[in-house]
């Protein structure tokens, strides 16, 4: 865009009684405006995560000004991920002889494009996998910023991928010693250490060969309530066990009642 700037003079003179009115006009002055608006979005493989699962983020990053961003830099958080060695990449929309790469940045990731011409844009990929996360209310949060030589940061929006799993933990015991046709019981423990509800649960138990059912109706005692719903396969020793659902934090106990038997 090209602004042109004029000035004019008026003055007066007198000529005895006569008075003389003057205009005298600058020359024209032209001067080109420059803008450069940098503008940024970042999107993820996942809208829920679990720990350890791997993500793919994108950042799409676009110069919608009149004039070349030169060494634009865009800051990203990483928390409670670790990036995935090898798995920057970048490309470019159109042809570009501009480079993007990535920089050492203490808690989190740094990139740099040489230069981003007028609507030219740039796509930074990478990948991270989650830590380990034991609280299962931490969600990830990014906001990352962009700036140039020309302009200084701004927000390319915030990101939110929201932790959501469920999660069973078994335990089983038994005592230690039984003896032969005396009654023995199996403990079954599941909890839902998640922070969604599981549903569907088939639980499957092998049991020993000389194994036999108690009769019912103790024969499965799902939290001190006899259970319906299983199948025993007398040849197997397989016991499958069917639970509609498990809400998070829940606890489930479950016992097999039964002898071994020659």
């Amino acid at each position: 865009m090209i602004v042109r700037s004029q000035a004019s003079v008026s003055y007066a003179y007198s000529l005895g009684n006569l008075r003389i009115n003057s205009v005298v006009s600058s020359n024209a002055v032209d001067t080109e405006i420059r803008t450069v608006k940098l503008l940024g979005k970042k999107t993820a493989s996942h809208e829920f995560f679990r720990p350890g699962d791997v993500i793919t983020y994108n950042l799409v990053i676009t110069n919608t000004g009149n004039f070349a961003a030169s060494n634009v830099l865009i800051e990203d958080e990483l928390s409670y991920q670790k990036l995935v060695e090898g798995s920057f990449t970048y490309s470019f929309l159109e042809n570009s002889k501009a480079e993007a790469r990535l920089l050492e940045k203490a808690g989190g990731l740094a990139f740099e494009i040489d230069e981003l011409r007028p609507y030219e844009v740039c796509i930074i990929s990478y990948r991270t996998v989650v830590d380990d996360i034991r609280d299962t209310t931490v969600d990830l949060r990014s906001a990352p910023t962009i700036r140039s030589k020309e302009i200084p940061a701004t927000p390319a929006g915030e990101l939110l991928i929201k932790q959501r799993y469920a999660h069973l933990e078994c335990e089983k015991k038994c005592v230690d010693f039984a003896y032969l046709n005396t009654d023995i019981s199996y403990l079954l423990t599941l909890k839902n250490t998640g922070n969604a509800t599981a549903y569907d649960i088939e639980i499957t138990d092998q049991l020993p060969q000389t194994f036999e059912l108690a009769k019912s109706p103790d024969t499965v005692v799902f939290n001190k309530l006899n259970l319906d719903i299983y199948t025993f396969d007398q040849k197997t020793r397989l016991l499958k066990i069917y639970i509609d659902k498990m809400e998070p934090g829940e606890t489930a106990e479950i016992v097999i009642n039964g002898k071994i038997v020659k």
